[in-house]
């Protein structure tokens, strides 16, 4: 069984960015968490990107923009999905007394990003589909251990007969993800 290395945690900027990771520009999957405890983190958001640093540059501008949803990240902390962020709306009207670009700001730097190579093929329909199972994988395993995660993955991109692969973290643990056996 193969066992693939989850890196982090990074930042999107200031201490430890992602972005400037020299080894972040690869091919794999993502998992963006909030930080509970000393050494544990918790999955609020999974991705896939044929180039993990260049995606979060995107996904940095964007949230600074205000394009995606966000949750309160003491909820998150707790397992509890509190929406306060609504991409397009701007803060949902019980938070509408909370500055939306301080609130965007403060999300961005709270967030911890930790991230997974996978190898490519050469053929990017194999890697987008090898990616994907990653994605789909990790987030119906997360789900399956009855934590919250947001994004449900590309589930339908599952094809042929699954693998399966133990996910590591060096020096801290992700809930539900460190030494697990995840299937693909």
């Amino acid at each position: 069984m193969e066992t693939v290395e989850v890196r982090g945690p990074f930042s999107f900027r200031g201490e430890s960015p992602l972005i400037d990771h020299p080894e972040a520009s690869v091919n794999g999957f993502y998992i963006w968490c909030v930080h509970v405890e000393q050494s544990l983190y918790r999955a609020y958001y999974v991705g896939e990107a044929a180039n993990i640093a260049s995606r979060h540059k995107t996904h940095l501008r964007d949230c600074l923009k205000g394009n995606y949803q966000a949750h309160c990240l003491d909820g998150l902390r707790q397992n509890q999905s509190i929406l306060m962020h609504r991409s397009g709306d701007g803060m949902i009207p019980r938070f509408a007394h909370i500055d939306r670009q301080k609130f965007n700001n403060d999300f961005v730097d709270n967030i911890c990003l930790f991230f997974a190579e996978i190898p490519v093929t050469g053929d990017k329909k194999s890697d987008k589909l090898l990616r994907c199972r990653y994605e789909a994988g990790v987030v119906r395993h997360i789900e399956n251990a009855g934590l919250n995660v947001l994004n449900v993955g590309r589930i339908s991109n599952w094809a042929g007969e699954p693998d399966q692969v133990r996910l590591e973290t060096s020096g801290c643990e992700i809930e539900a993800i460190s030494g697990e056996i995840v299937s693909i």
